[in-house]
């Protein structure tokens, strides 16, 4: 019986409706503006740019089990800098659970991963192109993706694992260096203008519009009055400067003179020239 009732669970569509409804049945709030944007989004390829604590894992943990319920046999994976920061993603999900009457879980949930009894499934990888090469995903979503180390390796792993099933990508963070590929996908239009962009800063996110509460931002601004660029890259969700840079990454810019003709490969060059 309990093999007949797994069978006619396997391809079967656990929950209907739209996104906005379930965010507010899975959280207990109504979706902010911000947050239903990125929840409304179909796009193929996803980056969103948030400021702390403006509700971003919630939203995720959301998109994931809305994502694994309404679509039987959808394999969900979650990268981040770390396995720990992963499984914290899976656990949000799993906080969930107990609102929702009807049992959907297949077997107990486990740390790192949540299998369901329509065949969909999350589960959290750690860092590591290696872990992710050669799986078969609906759905990857990279956290705190500019804090990812060799994150352009691992895109390159992870992209590939949307190819047989014209899944989608998530990249998500707050800003850090410019030198990632998260600031790519978030500014580079030519390599990554397929990318929908979301960016919401402390401003988007201040009660009564979201979580965070006006008098303690102001103490934190005058917190870090000595530390400019952390509020920068925290708050605004805005990508600094490298702090450690002699010049700055917009006087560098301002320096290049466009009318000249610049060689982008020297090497190249003295080939097509045959000089030395």
């Amino acid at each position: 019986m309990e093999a007949r009732a797994k069978a006619a669970n396997k391809d079967r569509q656990l929950l209907t409706g739209n996104i906005s409804a379930f965010f507010e049945l899975a959280t207990g709030f109504r979706p902010t503006d911000y947050q239903e944007r990125l929840m409304q989004d179909q796009n193929q390829f996803i980056v969103a740019r948030w400021a702390r604590q403006s509700g971003k894992s919630l939203t995720l943990a959301v998109i994931c089990l809305y994502n694994a319920l309404s679509i039987p046999s959808t394999r969900i994976a979650i990268v981040a800098p770390s396995l720990r920061q992963s499984r914290l993603m899976v656990r949000r999900v799993s906080s969930f659970l107990p609102r929702l009457s009807a049992r959907i879980l297949d077997g107990r949930p486990l740390k790192g991963r949540l299998d369901f009894i329509n065949s969909s499934s999350i589960e959290a990888f750690p860092n590591s192109p290696e872990t992710v090469r050669g799986l078969t995903c609906q759905l990857v979503l990279l956290d705190e993706a500019n804090y990812i180390e060799g994150d352009r390796d691992l895109y390159d792993a992870v992209v590939y694992t949307l190819g047989t099933t014209n899944g989608r990508l998530i990249a998500t963070s707050t800003p850090g260096t410019r030198d990632s590929l998260f600031y790519e996908m978030c500014t580079n239009d030519e390599e990554y203008g397929d990318f929908s962009r979301h960016h919401v800063s402390f401003h988007d996110a201040l009660e009564p519009n979201g979580p965070l509460r006006k008098g303690l931002l102001e103490k934190l601004e005058r917190q870090m009055q000595e530390d400019p660029w952390r509020w920068q890259r925290e708050m605004l969700a805005e990508f600094s400067e490298d702090e450690e840079a002699v010049f700055s990454h917009r006087l560098i810019q301002g320096a290049v003179d466009k009318s000249f003709e610049y060689v982008q490969n020297l090497d190249a060059k003295k080939g097509v020239t045959g000089q030395q």
